[in-house]
């Protein structure tokens, strides 16, 4: 490293084209409640991807180009976890942050996270997201009220497996955290659930100032389209892995219930009108990894998610049924979204009734 002061927090931004709109993610920074440059402030790391710095720089406002540390990454790979992993590994700060090219924070951001790590002794602070179209992410689905020293299952911080916010380098480093860079998405996966299983204090800088992602990127890494199989690959393989075999079935329910909800039905609602031979093998192949996994995660799932889920385990190729199944587990309020099978099941932590009414409270 350099002799240049070290600094509190090293905001990582990868840019992977010159369309990205890097200028104004380096602008939120320079107003998140820090000073850039100096010993104790923050430090601007623009990470160029398979691009020349030169018009990256260009992107970036004239006042701000000074400002900025840039990093060249070559690997020839789509995903963002070469650059991130590079950043990761070449900083001095005691905390890092990720923020997407196409993302920003809001004003302030950076210095309440930071207040908040260091009263609080935080290894992690998952952040407030807000859409730049309106509405904010309702995840993690806490207990009411809770905010501070987080329980990995029981406020539901698996929801949140992105890794933006405020990590503590030293944390990352013990556990060797890497971003996952072999299947093209879902890079953060393992970097995220690792830190909040193992990582030790989790905090929630609930309500703003806090993160924005914004819906005007064309190119986005993660939008690009791909075979289901694909999709599906990295969380496959981490509920496979040893690690994740080795902690205990409630958590590793948890985290199958989460990706089938959100990752694998949201990939299902995007195919439904074109369902494929190959989705259909994709999506059964996935089913019965995970639930290997996490063996009972779907007695949590209400009637409706169930009905889907049957057909994908049965290698059902009929467009007309997936798509049914789909849209009928979206008609939320209903007792088929509501209630499980097994009604000994409906208050469970992660069953539809409860996460909904947790959902609102958030």
């Amino acid at each position: 490293m350099s002799s240049a002061p070290t600094p509190l927090v090293d905001v990582i931004i990868p840019v992977h084209s010159t369309s990205r709109p890097v200028g104004r993610a380096v602008a939120s920074v320079v107003t998140g409640g820090l000073g850039v440059g100096g010993a104790g402030g923050v430090r601007i790391t623009v990470v160029c991807h398979n691009l020349d710095p030169e018009p990256v720089l260009a992107a970036i406002a004239p006042e701000h180009r000074d400002l900025v540390t840039v990093l060249e990454c070559r690997d020839g790979r789509r995903s963002a976890a070469g650059p991130r992993n590079l950043g990761l590994a070449t900083t001095d700060a005691r905390y890092v942050s990720f923020l997407d090219s196409d993302d920003t924070l809001d004003p302030g951001a950076l210095a309440r996270w930071v207040e908040l790590a260091e009263e609080h002794g935080s290894n992690a602070v998952v952040p407030w997201l807000t859409r730049s179209g309106g509405g904010h992410v309702r995840t993690p689905v806490t207990r009411p009220g809770k905010a501070r020293d987080l329980d990995v299952v029981r406020d539901r911080v698996l929801y949140r497996t992105s890794a933006f916010g405020l990590v503590r380098t030293e944390t990352a480093r013990a556990l060797g955290l890497l971003f996952d860079g072999r299947h093209g998405t879902a890079e953060d996966q393992q970097f995220a659930l690792r830190l909040y299983v193992d990582g030790g204090r989790i905090d929630y800088a609930r309500g703003r100032p806090g993160y924005i992602v914004w819906d005007d990127a064309g190119d986005r890494v993660t939008s690009d389209p791909r075979p289901l199989e694909q999709e599906m690959a990295a969380f496959v393989d981490l509920a496979a892995s040893d690690w994740f075999r080795a902690h205990p079935l409630p958590l590793r329910r948890s985290f199958v219930v989460k990706v089938l909800r959100v990752h694998l039905f949201g990939h299902v609602d995007s195919r439904a009108g074109r369902w494929t031979t190959e989705d259909a093998v994709a999506a059964a192949g996935a089913v019965r990894a995970l639930l290997r996994s996490g063996p009972g995660a779907e007695e949590a799932m209400a009637r409706a998610d169930r009905d889907l889920l049957d057909l994908l385990l049965a290698g059902t190729t009929v467009t007309d049924r997936i798509r049914g199944a789909a849209d009928r587990r979206r008609r939320f309020g209903r007792p088929a979204t509501l209630f499980p099978r097994r009604l000994s099941r409906t208050f469970h932590r992660d069953g539809s009734l409860r996460f909904m009414a947790a959902s609102l409270l958030a």
